[in-house]
């Protein structure tokens, strides 16, 4: 049974003293019969780009048949020479779909309406984790959905980690987090968001530093327009090989075989015991890059569920590492 983690956004962020609008849960159960249509319109699309790509490698049969590859020549001149010949071809499946219609008339139908149906969809995921968590239990939906290029934005939206615990360790500072995610699709947002949620007093186990500016995070949270705003890392994010066996993190550039980077999505982050595992530490280059959110219609939020205590991290580290040795605190002198 699914785990309501966050409240809903109509009160998370409303500004006003408006009713609230419809309840999500009744929204997702009338996004459900369009889902069901978007899931056929895309099969039947697959099924018209297999027949594309069919009449595409019959048209291109007879310069195969030569031994000449459709876009290569052994010679430089000759090869230069063909390209700049060469009619613009239309980006496919184009001009092979046109010439299908009349052969495959319910799946030109399915072709033409795809746009509509993929735009509405895209909409109404964006409304809620209510209507997204109806989206990914239709069966089929996704993987429709990846088998079509056009409807790549909605395949990214329904396989993007959500209702998932995250266990964030910092291993150089013995502190952890677990943390929930609703809405994040990259680690460049995500590096953001942790920025904000795990900074805070180090006597409450939190890190300490500098959030970022609410121009970043509400570029990287809202479903608002955004432009020129930049963001600069505050972490590192390692994989969990990272981890060397004395519990430490590589210094310096001697792991960048290990490092995430920003236009990875979450699925990169693997689990263990139901829970991704993500290793950060300080910023060895911070890095800067304009904020352009790969979802923008959707809200995001990370949402600390609980602060590890510095014991929890060492014995979460010593059950991995096997040369791990918690610091030594020094005594107190008698007075």
């Amino acid at each position: 049974m699914s785990i309501e983690l966050f409240p809903s956004r109509s009160t998370r962020f409303r500004t006003d003293e408006t009713p609230p609008p419809q309840s999500r849960p009744d929204l997702a159960f009338l996004a459900r019969p369009l889902f069901l249509r978007l899931t056929e319109a895309l099969q039947l699309v697959a099924t018209l780009l297999h027949e594309c790509r069919k009449m595409e490698n019959r048209a291109t049969r007879h310069e195969r048949s030569w031994g000449v590859p459709k876009l290569f020549f052994a010679d430089r001149t000759a090869q230069e020479d063909w390209q700049a010949k060469q009619v613009p071809q239309a980006t496919f499946p184009e001009p092979f779909v046109s010439l299908l219609g009349t052969s495959f008339p319910k799946l030109m139908d399915a072709w033409d309406r795809l746009p509509d149906l993929l735009d509405d969809a895209l909409s109404l995921l964006a409304e809620s984790l209510d209507v997204r968590r109806m989206a990914r239990a239709i069966l089929g939906f996704q993987e429709a959905a990846l088998a079509v290029p056009q409807a790549h934005e909605l395949a990214g939206i329904l396989g993007m980690p959500e209702e998932e615990i995250w266990l964030v360790i910092h291993p150089t500072a013995r502190a952890g987090f677990r943390v929930a995610l609703e809405g994040v699709a990259d680690i460049a947002q995500l590096h953001v968001l942790l920025a904000e949620q795990l900074s805070g007093d180090p006597a409450r186990g939190y890190l300490a530093g500098r959030r970022p500016h609410f121009d970043v995070l509400d570029a990287c949270q809202l479903s608002i327009p955004t432009e020129g705003v930049v963001a600069t890392s505050r972490f590192q994010f390692y994989r969990p090989e990272a981890l060397r066996p004395d519990g430490t993190l590589p210094v310096g550039f001697a792991g960048t075989s290990n490092w995430y980077w920003g236009h990875e999505t979450l699925n990169v982050v693997p689990q263990q015991h139901g829970e991704r595992i993500l290793l950060i530490g300080e910023a060895v280059l911070p890095k800067t890059w304009e904020v352009n959110r790969r979802y923008s219609r959707i809200a995001a939020e990370a949402k600390v569920l609980d602060v590890l205590r510095s014991a929890e991290v060492e014995s979460w580290l010593r059950t991995r590492c096997s040369e791990y040795r918690p610091p030594s605190i020094p005594m107190k002198r008698a007075a």
